[in-house]
């Protein structure tokens, strides 16, 4: 991976600002031409650093009121186990994120719901019931204070 450059990042910005901003337009922010920034993101994209471009949807204006966090716990650390519990997770589509963690839990899940009976639905109906899970916790968000999904371009 190659570093950033002043002018990579002034790009990158222009992009997380409006993905579909003209190339004229990042160049300009950019101060550049557009021949080289059409050159630069076309190498930033090569190199992974921009993984895509996809519409950021609002969960609430679509039906989902709730967001909640669910910490789970596995009754085994088994192969077959693990296997089981990622694959049902994958498939479950209120599951927006889910990451391994260290501590107390095994995992940490981002569920959407269109409201607290939905969320217990889908904790007590589904999560709890998946084979090997032992625990259950959730964690109702009330609030987003900060959401980015853009990493700081030191």
């Amino acid at each position: 991976m190659s570093r950033l450059d002043v002018f990579d990042k002034r790009i990158i910005t222009a992009l997380q600002e409006d993905a579909r901003m003209p190339i004229a337009a990042v160049a300009e922010r950019a101060t550049l031409s557009a021949t080289p920034v059409s050159r630069r993101v076309k190498k930033l994209e090569d190199e992974g650093i921009i993984a895509g471009y996809a519409p950021v949807l609002d969960a609430r204006k679509l039906g989902f009121e709730l967001e909640a966090y669910v910490l789970i716990n596995l009754k085994s650390h088994s192969d077959k186990n693990i296997a089981r519990f990622e694959n049902a997770i994958r498939d479950n589509p209120y599951v927006v994120s889910c990451h391994a963690v260290t501590g107390d839990m095994d995992y940490i899940l981002r569920i959407i719901a269109r409201d607290v009976e939905h969320l217990s639905q889908i904790t007590l109906k589904t999560l709890v019931r998946l084979d090997g899970v032992r625990d259950v916790k959730s964690i109702i968000a009330l609030e987003a204070v900060k959401e980015s999904r853009s990493p700081p371009l030191e």
